[in-house]
């Protein structure tokens, strides 16, 4: 089961994501991380934790298709909190995983 996201579809399904304020849209495989699709997108995010929730810099806001990433951790829900990142759009791109619907999201502070 461990080749299945919560959204119940397999992995590698292909998906999109575009890019705001660049408007740049990519194809990812379900399964990717947001963050991947931040730098193919060409966007330069270098998180200082190496990904593990711990810096906030990958922090974006989630405008559409949010439903279909993966659930928020613990984590990553308390680094949100301490950036004031506390709605419900916001995520760590180096926290959510993609599924299968498509995701448009807005760089925050970039």
């Amino acid at each position: 089961m461990a080749s299945y996201l919560r959204t119940g579809i397999r992995r590698n399904a292909k998906t999109w994501v575009t890019v705001l304020p660049s408007g740049k849209t990519v194809e990812m495989a379900s399964g990717d991380r947001l963050l991947d699709a931040l730098l193919l997108a060409g966007d330069v995010i270098t998180p200082h934790c190496g990904g593990r929730a711990r810096c906030g810099v990958c922090h974006v806001l989630v405008l559409q298709g949010g439903r279909g990433l993966s659930k928020v951790r613990k984590d990553e829900r308390e680094r949100l909190a301490q950036i004031g990142g506390r709605a419900s759009q916001s995520r760590l791109s180096c926290q959510a995983v993609l599924g299968i619907h498509s995701v448009t999201i807005q760089l925050v502070n970039h």
